[in-house]
């Protein structure tokens, strides 16, 4: 009698296990890092690259009913670090200041039912893809780190950073 108790509860943690790693391979979702976790969820269901008119754009997504919310993007003016027909890797500085005298670097958010939020200008940041996106359905994958400037803003001097595999959609 005592064997038979055993055998069904083997058989649920061999369950659960397996579910577990079955979850753990896949390469989509996730969470993002930093120390703006202890105030935002940065947990996403997929990543999204974009490279339209001039701007790099990485998107954490997550879905909700019918509607998509960006948890986190990523984005970068890159049309003047770009040479025609280019789809190599690219190693963007977010912090850098361009001659109009915005950041070449941003972050956003924005989802539903959450009032809108800004973030500070960035201190630091880095954003690095292996390859430009190019076409639908292709995988790209990267990192990015950001620390905003410190001041009186909620996200003055937090950190957001984490790696991607992305697909074009």
């Amino acid at each position: 009698m005592e064997g038979m108790q055993v055998r069904p509860a083997r058989a649920s943690w061999l369950g659960v296990l397996l579910t577990a790693a079955l979850c753990a391979c896949g390469d989509e979702g996730g969470q993002l890092e930093g120390s703006v976790t202890s105030l935002l969820d940065l947990r996403y269901d997929r990543a999204e690259a974009q490279l339209a008119e001039g701007e790099l754009a990485v998107n954490f997504v997550t879905q909700q009913g019918t509607g998509t919310n960006t948890v986190l993007k990523v984005s970068a003016r890159v049309q003047d670090m770009l040479p025609e027909g280019y789809t190599g890797s690219l190693d963007v500085n977010l912090a850098e200041v361009l001659a109009s005298g915005a950041q070449r670097g941003a972050i956003g958010r924005n989802v539903l039912d959450e009032p809108a939020r800004t973030f500070p200008e960035l201190r630091v940041g880095g954003l690095k893809v292996k390859a430009l996106p190019s076409q639908q359905g292709q995988r790209i994958s990267g990192e990015f780190h950001v620390t905003f400037v410190n001041g009186t803003h909620t996200y003055s001097g937090r950190t957001i950073f984490g790696s991607f595999e992305a697909t074009v959609p």
